[in-house]
């Protein structure tokens, strides 16, 4: 899979990142807002604001995320989710499974592209 981002401001919150996928995913591209980070916790959170699984019926996905230590000096990310949907639409359980389930794909692809270009984000 290739990928490239795109940044408009300083990366710090508020900015957007542009993530466009050239093959192997169900959509082109997502744009995220940053909303912070503590480097303390290794937390930060986002917003995705565009593309990707949105649709017609969800306005943004806010996203929580904090990595902790794990056994073998691996670590987990714990991750809350938020969503806001547009109007007075109620998403569906299945529903919520289906975009869980499309982020992972979306993270496993992304981390198999840093790991093969460990250089990618210097």
């Amino acid at each position: 899979m290739q990928l490239s981002v795109e940044l408009e401001g300083d990366g710090k919150p508020g900015s957007i990142v542009k993530i466009n996928f050239v093959e192997g995913l169900p959509f082109q591209y997502m744009k995220h807002m940053i909303g912070g980070h503590d480097e303390n916790n290794l937390s930060y959170s986002y917003s995705l604001i565009e593309g990707g699984p949105l649709g017609d019926k969800l306005e943004k996905i806010s996203y929580e995320n904090q990595f902790v230590a794990a056994a073998s000096g691996r670590s987990v990310c714990k991750s809350s989710i938020k969503f806001y949907t547009v109007g007075d639409y109620v998403i569906t359980e299945d529903e919520i499974k289906a975009l869980i389930q499309r982020s992972e794909v979306v993270y496993k692809a992304i981390e198999a592209f840093l790991l093969a270009n460990p250089d990618a984000c210097n």
